[in-house]
């Protein structure tokens, strides 16, 4: 019997769809019946992760808590969060519920090393980049994690918040273009599209390169778990 998936989502509402779809077609079905039953918790009213880490906003950790006992509730065998920067938070909301969480961090540098790259480049929040978590699952791992420098980095902030969370399908990308351009010359192989927005950016604009996408490996671990 197939295990169910419980995704907390709402962080944002576009990357949450991303997820589910990138669940449905990681699935080896070929009937609506062979597909992963998912339960889905929207709730874009969770405080702002990265906020809550600069020390600008509310801990998102109460919402965080309600949101995956509501996927208890509804019968969810484990949770996968729509959100990289929420990750952080996860000490503080896992012992507080009674099943699993399978870390989007994990199963993203899980893929960078069976790749076989040595230095990779991180797109992710502000909010992310501060708390290291790549940086410490990759080191672990032997594998170099290179971030925008600070001058730059409010080019990929811009890109979630401007861009992908206002629905902006004209935003100007040209200067993220040339951050990537720039971060190849420094030794990146690849990029880790390490907000769950930046997958859905890359579609929406049209970015062009070597991506990890964290929300499509996330994806296909889930699928693995849910059918094992």
């Amino acid at each position: 019997m197939m295990k169910t998936i419980g995704i907390m989502g709402g962080m944002g509402p576009m990357a949450t769809v991303d997820l589910m779809k990138k669940i449905i077609l990681a699935t080896p079905a070929k009937t609506d019946q062979e597909h992963v039953p998912i339960f889905v918790d929207n709730a874009p009213q969770i405080p702002d992760r990265t906020k809550a880490i600069l020390g600008q906003g509310e801990s998102p950790v109460p919402a965080m808590v309600k949101s995956a006992r509501r996927l208890e509730t509804a019968g969810a065998d484990f949770i996968i969060i729509a959100c990289n920067t929420a990750h952080y938070f996860l000490p503080e909301v896992a012992p507080q519920i009674k099943i699993p969480v399978l870390s989007i961090v994990e199963t993203a540098a899980n893929e960078i090393q069976k790749r076989g790259y040595k230095k990779v480049g991180l797109l992710a929040t502000s909010g992310t980049i501060r708390t290291g978590l790549y940086q410490k699952a990759l080191n672990a791992k032997g594998i170099e994690c290179l971030a925008p420098g600070a001058e730059k980095q409010h080019l990929i902030d811009d890109l979630i918040y401007d861009g992908v969370k206002a629905s902006n399908m004209a935003y100007d990308t040209a200067p993220v273009c040339q951050l990537l351009d720039s971060m190849q010359q420094e030794g990146a192989e690849g990029f880790i599209l390490g907000c769950t927005e930046v997958p859905v950016a890359v579609e929406m604009y049209n970015l062009k390169g070597a991506f990890i996408d964290s929300t499509e490996e996330l994806a296909k671990a889930a699928v693995k778990l849910a059918k094992a």
